[in-house]
């Protein structure tokens, strides 16, 4: 099911998460090694090939986008360059750490990865850059099936400022369906979702500016529950 981008259907989003983490918090005192083993991490998986560990590194390019909304098999594109981002300057950033990054224009557009988040593009005119809304993607292509609990974090690296104003989402679609939806803020929220996949689920984590756009935490590591309870 392709997902549409408009604020109004948060609540709903919302309420699907509440009831996925109901099974979790259920777990009482159990430690989250119990859960299972790790089959796969965002931020030490991160790397240099794309598919490397089942990850890929991309975007989805809204502007362009007729039907306005992300569709996993036809709207996910591969971000075409990895190292340092010159002019951009967020590989190289004095007030947080990323390391070598995956991008897709330095100096026209933000749209970016890196081991622990990235960087969407705002619609909004940013001086030199282009006024295209750019949402980044991190994918995952599963190599087992189950029932996984994902869990990370996901929030605001620094303060925007007001240029920055507005709402910045961290999602994780699966096979079409949204399981996860939050508005990021300067603290982060630590979240964990459960859900259920299929030998070659395609589970993407996305950035999404509304029209806000900055350097964002977006982590997940994912863990085969080792039963139901």
């Amino acid at each position: 099911m392709p997902i549409a981008h408009n604020s109004r259907g948060s609540s709903r989003v919302l309420m699907v998460i509440a009831f996925m983490l109901a099974p979790i918090s259920g777990y009482g005192q159990t430690t989250v090694s119990e859960l299972g083993s790790v089959i796969a991490d965002s931020v030490t998986e991160f790397s240099s090939e794309q598919g490397k560990n089942g990850w890929q590194f991309g975007y989805w390019d809204r502007s362009v986008d007729t039907d306005d909304k992300y569709n996993q098999s036809s709207d996910f594109k591969m971000l075409q360059h990895f190292g340092r981002d010159v002019q951009n300057g967020l590989s190289e950033h004095r007030d947080f750490i990323t390391g070598d990054i995956w991008f897709l224009e330095d100096g026209r557009l933000y749209t970016s990865l890196w081991a622990k988040g990235g960087h969407a593009n705002s619609s909004k005119q940013l001086g030199k850059y282009a006024a295209a809304e750019q949402w980044a993607v991190r994918r995952w292509i599963s190599d087992t099936s189950g029932t996984v609990t994902i869990s990370g974090h996901a929030g605001k690296v620094m303060p925007w400022g007001a240029n920055w104003g507005g709402e910045c989402r961290a999602i994780i679609v699966i096979d079409g369906e949204t399981i996860f939806s939050t508005v990021m803020d300067d603290h982060g929220i630590d979240y964990a979702v459960a859900a259920k996949i299929r030998e070659k689920s395609v589970v993407d984590f996305l950035i999404a500016p509304d029209p806000s756009i900055g350097v964002v935490d977006f982590t997940a590591t994912i863990r085969k529950r080792s039963a139901d309870r």
